[in-house]
């Protein structure tokens, strides 16, 4: 596989015990943009994002067949490792998820976790992170006041600041705007356009005029498949499979 896509997978298949819910699964996305994954619920457009950090090794019954390879390593081979790439391919949930700590410690707690104790380091990656997700004239006078104060939208921007202070290369957001209202939602898209100069994004979302507005390319999964994947105006604007253009089109999901 062409090792210039941070994020490939090759008849990937994913089991929860006899459940079937990944099924030959090939896509290779790109450096520096944002590809969107649409579908409807129970479709795997979750499972999938999750594989590329092993954030599904963590369900009980879970299997892996084929090929999952970030930065052109196969992240099931004997000597990854999973902090590793958890640091290089970070997530952001659904709902947001601050620690119930400082937003000063929220922030520096990956930094922590790899081995950084400096205070003047930590402060730094503090301004350095809340500055590249607008927070840092909000909070910078707040740092020791607790996270879970924030506002919803505030707390999904510190958790994305909360990668960025580990400085991963690629975000995995899993619907990371279902939580939050429309004027958030816009902010947080207005983000991740500027993040993804320096980011490789894959974000779910339900949201198929969300994925239309952000993304470069776009992902259509139905029943565990793969069933579309090409540049966003192509798939919203002249789906090749019928599928799809029934999906879009708002027939059924």
């Amino acid at each position: 596989m062409d090792k210039s896509y941070p994020l490939q997978t090759r008849n990937l298949n994913l089991y929860y015990r006899k459940f079937h819910a990944l099924k030959d699964v090939t896509m290779s996305v790109e450096a520096k943009t944002i590809t969107a994954i649409i579908g409807p619920s129970g479709c795997g457009k979750s499972t999938l994002v999750r594989c590329f950090n092993r954030m599904n090794d963590t369900i009980l019954g879970a299997r892996v067949e084929g090929q999952i390879l970030v930065e052109g390593r196969d992240i099931y081979a004997p000597d990854t490792d999973l902090t590793q790439l958890r640091k290089t391919a970070g997530m952001v949930f659904q709902h947001p998820t601050p620690f119930p700590l400082s937003i000063f410690d929220n922030v520096t707690y990956g930094p922590r976790v790899h081995g950084e104790s400096r205070p003047e380091e930590l402060s730094g990656i503090v301004e350095q992170s809340l500055q590249s997700v607008h927070l840092w004239d909000e909070l910078k006078d707040r740092l020791h006041e607790p996270a879970l104060d924030l506002s919803p939208e505030q707390q999904q921007r510190l958790c994305i600041a909360r990668l960025a202070a580990v400085r991963p290369r690629i975000i995995l957001m899993d619907e990371p705007c279902s939580a939050l209202d429309p004027i958030a939602t816009s902010h947080i898209e207005e983000l991740m356009e500027e993040l993804v100069r320096d980011y490789t994004i894959l974000i779910v979302t339900h949201n198929m005029a969300q994925a239309a507005r952000v993304s470069r390319n776009t992902a259509f999964m139905l029943l565990g498949e793969l069933v579309e994947y090409g540049e966003t105006a192509r798939i919203f604007q002249a789906p090749k499979d019928n599928r799809t253009k029934e999906y879009i089109s708002g027939r059924y999901g």
